[in-house]
């Protein structure tokens, strides 16, 4: 009797714990890394809108044209991928595409 008991705790023990773990998680997967990447407080480029020679941003949700503020920065320069917000201490370039590149084989 004891033996069938011991043998079922452990069977549902490995099934309990085969649950909690996440199979398509990368190895090494660190919580407290992404979570340091992404930032509340980022300015974060939507998109870039060009309508009649006139262009527009949306940055954070907020519909912005040359020379409109966000925060302590002015849009100073939109091109086709990325814009420029300048401010009296520093200059951002917001990107619409990742700068990181991943290799293939």
């Amino acid at each position: 009797m004891y033996k069938c008991l011991l043998l079922f705790l452990c069977i549902t023990s490995v099934s309990v714990n085969a649950e909690s773990v996440d199979p398509t998680k990368p190895l090494n997967f660190n919580l407290g890394s992404v979570a340091s990447v992404v930032n509340k407080n980022a300015l974060v480029l939507q998109t870039i809108v060009e309508n009649d020679g006139q262009k527009s941003v949306v940055i954070n949700g907020q519909l912005l044209s040359l020379g409109d503020q966000i925060r302590q920065y002015t849009l100073s320069e939109i091109t086709k991928h990325d814009v420029l917000l300048s401010s009296p201490e520093k200059n951002i370039k917001l990107s619409m595409f990742s700068s990181v590149v991943a290799k293939s084989k």
